[in-house]
C-alpha cells in the first residue's frame, strides 16, 4: 500500500490497484480495479486537471443526422487541497463527418443529483413521444 496526497493505493495480486480518496473507497464503490499505471496518471495531473475513471451509458437517441447520447461520468480532479471525485451527467452530440461535441449538463451550475437526472430523462422521453413520434406510423 502507498499514499500520495490524500490518495491511498493498494496493490492487488493481479497487478491492478485499488484506490481510496480521503479513506473512502473508489474502486470497491464502483466494483472495479484499475491498472497500476493510473497512479502515474494521477500524479501527473496538475491542479485543476481531471482524469476520467469510468463512464456509464444512460441513454441515447437519434434524430435527423444527429446522435445524442447521455452518460454518467466519474472523474478524479486534482485540486490544491488534494484529489476529489466528481460525477457528472454528460451530453454528447455526434453529427455525420464531424467531431463529437460534449458538455456537462448541470442544474443551475451545480452537478445534477440522481433525481435531477431521472427528471431530465423522463422529460426528454415525454417530449420525444409527444412532439416527435407518431406511433401510428412508426416503422
Amino acid at each position: 500500500m502507498s499514499d500520495f496526497s490524500n490518495v491511498t493505493v493498494t496493490h492487488n495480486d493481479d497487478d491492478s490497484v485499488s484506490l481510496l480518496i480521503d479513506q473512502k473507497p473508489i474502486s470497491e464503490r464502483y466494483g472495479m480495479n484499475f491498472s497500476a499505471t493510473i497512479v502515474d496518471e494521477l500524479k501527473a495531473l496538475t491542479t485543476g486537471q481531471s482524469l476520467k475513471l469510468f463512464e456509464q451509458f444512460v441513454f441515447s437517441h437519434t434524430d435527423l443526422n444527429f446522435e445524442h447520447s447521455y452518460r454518467y461520468v466519474t472523474c478524479v480532479i486534482n485540486q490544491e487541497s488534494g484529489y476529489i471525485t466528481s460525477s457528472n451527467f454528460v451530453y454528447k452530440i455526434t453529427a455525420v463527418d464531424q467531431q463529437p461535441i460534449e458538455h456537462v449538463i448541470t442544474k443551475q451550475g451545480q452537478a445534477m443529483t440522481a433525481e435531477d437526472v431521472r427528471e431530465f430523462i423522463n422529460a426528454h422521453l415525454q417530449k420525444s413521444l409527444s412532439d416527435y413520434t407518431d406511433l401510428k406510423y412508426a416503422y
